[in-house]
């Protein structure tokens, strides 16, 4: 088929379509693990999506998810802390806050806390330790849940090798910061079929690039974070197209993060300082995750998979909560305490007043059950699938450290006066079911995939219960003009589902959305391209209450529109002259406009009215790379661009343009022994990457860090 040629041209010509497995990589058994498969199977794709592996993730490192996934055209990211711990994700232009209108997942199993309960994303997984992402967008993602207006990213934890492997990395660098990275695995002939095992353990620990200043004259200290993940995989083949894994991992966090920004004079002054009055705040969490998956091929036309799993987090952050000028007359953190010149005053320490830090401590428990069915009649591929998967979210007792300032001439004084507790209650709950089924239909040049989702949610918010439920539907195309390019097509209808407390006491419903998109991509003289124009008209948009964007209540506030363009280049120049030369090239243009004025009245979003732009979603974005590739040395450069963006919905603060540049090297020792060296952002580039929560937050400064791989 031309299609099959046309993804074996890409896999060949272009670092961006390369094969995903190496030889020491996966088996068909990772399949049911991904959302899309390996770089080849890009071009079936009947929307837009991308690949990153080993290929593109081994160039840098990275172990911030803001600076893997700035790869990808159409992703917009609002970095947060400089660590990539709390990410703000959107595709194709969705409210990017706590990634909560982006489906996220591991392995093919959501990875939000509790992903229908509270899709808010406290928790990341550790993007330093993974073989691979996805990133899923377009009519495609219709099988995915439970979001579907924006898409699907979904991480690939590092796979069973199919023969014995061992890897090593470790590397130290700027702010003393130590990272390490090591696995060790492999399959071997058991009892009549084969057993595969993997241990995993990654660690990055670092004195922080902000600087915590002190009271008195005493010496300032810096903010450090410590992150540990390990990672247990067994696996048993029965033989055949008969696979069972089982998958055990934990990740424990501490890290001294602050909900609280600088003002505007302050950034000007120092943006790498934080306020003395916030030297407490950390938060300290926890991670477990456990699925066991059994694949089962009954013919060379029926496969099913099916995974039971359980995800377990909890999070304590202790943050500042108030600051006023009494115990009296206070300002929540994240209601505009960066902008009162008063309040900052008292977190510095200069100005009498008073603060509250409150211990916010959560547990969250996912569970459930998801399959998938793939049946192959004819010219027809029927993919069935369901899931029924149940969330608890608990606010755990906690307590409340109240302090008084009191400045008397140069010496500040803090007086702790009493610590509040509560009781644990249960906070949001949620049972949903969900089913899809899509066809792919092959009429030979020409692929037609209808789809249909169903969705069904009980929510639970105290004593207050409501059930949602929805249809979606989608239709996408792919048509082979050549061997080297074919057009893709697809409209679908999609949807965001607020959390349980909205649901349930608020009375909102769900976001809706229709989406059309149209592209092409190919080979021409040796470069691998994709454009793709997108177009998504959204209904009931969805707001929803948090700290994180100062925004009081939830609400559906009204209508909006998002369109763009995506377009990603690769190819290399060296292929003739006995070194690489790769290069690669993404762009994102998008406009973005509210359609209605039903504003909230408080946060990010207060003051949006008809024509006015969405915040943080630039106009344009880019990512070039380039590399020089030897014999035994590398080199490469990463370079990636931003444009302005607002920071509410009143377009009335504006986020500047900014640009970051990135380098590595890499030398090979001797066989499985690499050293290397990487600059993340060269030029010290000083910019703000957002104001939210409550205050300026500056982008990461230069850091330098050497290391050494080992595989064997």
């Amino acid at each position: 088929m031309k299609i099959q040629k046309l993804a074996s041209m890409l896999a060949s010509t272009s670092i961006a379509f390369s094969a995903f497995a190496d030889d020491h990589g996966e088996k068909d058994q990772l399949s049911p693990f991904n959302v899309i498969g390996t770089k080849a199977d890009v071009p079936s794709l009947k929307g837009s999506g991308a690949i990153l592996d080993k290929s593109d993730l081994d160039k840098f490192y990275y172990t911030d998810i803001n600076d893997i996934l700035r790869q990808v055209p159409g992703v917009y990211v609002r970095p947060e802390t400089g660590y990539g711990f709390f990410p703000n994700i959107s595709l194709r232009g969705v409210d990017p806050n706590r990634s909560a209108k982006v489906t996220l997942m591991e392995d093919g199993i959501p990875t939000a806390p509790t992903p229908y309960a509270d899709p808010s994303a406290y928790y990341s997984p550790t993007a330093g330790r993974m073989a691979g992402f996805e990133v899923l967008k377009g009519t495609s993602s219709l099988k995915h849940g439970p979001n579907t207006t924006g898409g699907v990213i979904n991480y690939l934890s590092t796979p069973i090798p199919n023969q014995q492997l061992s890897h090593l990395r470790a590397s130290y660098g700027t702010d003393n910061e130590r990272v390490a990275h090591a696995y060790s695995g492999g399959r071997t002939d058991f009892g009549g079929g084969k057993l595969g095992y993997l241990l995993e353990l990654f660690d990055h620990r670092s004195d922080g690039f902000h600087t915590l200043k002190s009271l008195n004259g005493a010496p300032d200290r810096n903010a450090p974070i410590e992150r540990t993940d390990i990672l247990l995989k067994l696996s048993y083949e029965f033989g055949e197209g008969d696979y069972l894994e089982f998958k055990a991992g934990r990740m424990d966090m501490d890290a001294d993060v602050s909900y609280q920004g600088l003002s505007k004079a302050d950034y000007a002054t120092n943006p790498y300082q934080r306020y003395a009055n916030t030297d407490t705040d950390n938060m300290d969490s926890d991670q477990t995750r456990y699925y066991l998956r059994y694949n089962k091929e009954f013919s060379d036309s029926l496969t099913m998979s099916t995974t039971v799993f359980l995800n377990e987090f909890n999070r304590n952050w202790l943050k500042l909560a108030k600051v006023g000028t009494s115990a009296s007359s206070t300002t929540k953190v994240g209601k505009g305490v960066f902008a009162d010149a008063t309040l900052i005053s008292v977190l510095k320490g200069e100005t009498d007043g008073y603060y509250e830090v409150k211990s916010n401590d959560r547990s969250y428990q996912s569970k459930g059950i998801l399959a998938n069915f793939d049946y192959e009649v004819g010219i027809n591929d029927i993919d069935f699938g369901f899931s029924y998967i149940e969330d608890d979210y608990d606010k755990n007792p906690y307590y409340t450290d109240k302090y008084t300032v009191t400045v008397a001439g140069t010496t500040t004084t803090r007086s702790k006066i009493v610590d509040d507790g509560s009781a644990n209650y249960a906070y949001k709950d949620a049972e949903a079911f969900e089913a899809y089924i899509v066809d792919d239909i092959d009429f030979g040049a020409l692929s037609l995939t209808p789809g249909v989702r169903y969705s069904s949610i009980d929510y639970a918010n105290g004593t207050n219960a409501r059930s949602l439920d929805d249809v979606i539907v989608g239709l996408g195309g792919t048509y082979e003009l050549s061997d080297t390019l074919g057009l893709f097509s697809g409209i679908h209808q999609g949807h965001t589902f607020p959390d349980a407390e909205s649901v349930a006491a608020d009375n909102l419903d769900q976001e809706e959305s229709l989406s059309f998109e149209v592209g092409a991509r190919g080979v021409f003289s040796d470069i691998s391209f994709e454009f793709a124009y997108f177009n998504t008209q959204l209904k009931d948009m969805l707001v929803l209450s948090n700290l994180n964007n100062g925004v009081a209540g939830s609400a559906n506030i009204g209508e909006g529109s998002i369109d763009g363009l995506e377009v990603q280049l690769a190819t290399d120049l060296g292929t003739d002259g006995g070194f690489g030369i790769p290069v690669s090239a993404s762009f994102t243009f998008t406009n973005t406009e509210f359609e209605s004025s039903t504003a909230p009245t408080t946060g990010y979003l207060s003051g949006a009215s008809a024509g006015n732009e969405f915040p943080y979603v630039p106009d344009f974005m880019m990512n070039l790379r380039g590399g020089l590739v030897f014999d035994k040395a590398s080199t490469y450069l990463n370079f990636h661009y931003q444009g302005s963006s607002y920071t509410d919905g009143a377009n009335s603060n504006e986020l500047n343009k900014y640009g970051s540049l990135d380098w590595s090297a890499f030398y090979d020792v001797s066989e499985g022994v690499t050293v290397f060296t990487k600059v993340r952002n060269l030029t010290d580039e000083t910019y703000v990457q957002s104001v939210l929560p409550d205050g300026y937050r500056v982008g990461k400064p230069r850091a330098v860090s050497v290391g050494m791989s080992y595989d064997f």
